[in-house]
């Protein structure tokens, strides 16, 4: 596991199922304080990077990362590794913050500040990356927060016949319930003579 390539802290990283992955760092001390690589990454977890964009402006460095792993997807057809992510959101990832399994983290990334994540859902300090999911126990005293995505966290695939969600149901009942009001016809209106 590394945070740190060539003097610059990375602040953004995906690995894709073939071993290869890209990062965004950062090194305010440097004359061009922001830089992407690509990587390959052996079985053992580590990496050799290379390709290296070195960047003076933030937001270019951040479009040019973007664009470098949607061309990759792109041309290669491949999709992000299975991993299990976890959202620190209570502090920024340091020693002792976050459980070590035999199955990592394998990295973890800081933000410089508290950001919105998962399309502005929560806020979090960073992130952390392991191979297998953590217990709840491990979630809960580290103060964690799991990824939406994660592969233990997605809706399973129903079979035909199989119970709906409650939430599925509930939608359901509401539209037979409109339907049903739409189709019976509205009460008349008696006059004063009638009553």
């Amino acid at each position: 596991m590394s945070d740190n390539v060539k003097g610059y802290e990375i602040k953004r990283a995906i690995v894709f199922e073939n071993g290869r992955g890209f990062v965004l760092g950062e090194n305010p001390q440097a004359v061009q304080p922001f830089a992407t690589w690509q990587f390959t990454e052996d079985e053992s977890g580590r990496r050799d990077y290379y390709w290296g964009h070195y960047i003076t402006d933030k937001a270019a460095a951040t479009r040019d990362y973007a664009n470098r792993v949607s061309e990759y997807q792109h041309d290669y057809g491949v999709s992000e590794k299975t991993a299990y992510k976890y959202y620190s959101t209570q502090r920024p990832v340091d020693i002792g913050t976050f459980p070590k399994t035999e199955n990592g983290p394998l990295y973890l990334v800081n933000f410089d500040k508290r950001e919105s994540v998962e399309q502005g859902r929560f806020l979090a300090w960073g992130y952390l990356v392991y191979g297998a999911p953590l217990t709840a126990k491990q979630v809960d005293d580290y103060e964690l927060r799991a990824a939406p995505g994660n592969p233990d966290r997605k809706a399973p695939m129903r079979e035909p016949g199989e119970s709906k969600s409650i939430a599925a149901r509930l939608a359901e009942g509401a539209k037979q319930a409109a339907q049903g009001n739409a189709a019976r016809p509205a009460p008349k209106k008696g006059t004063e003579k009638e009553r």
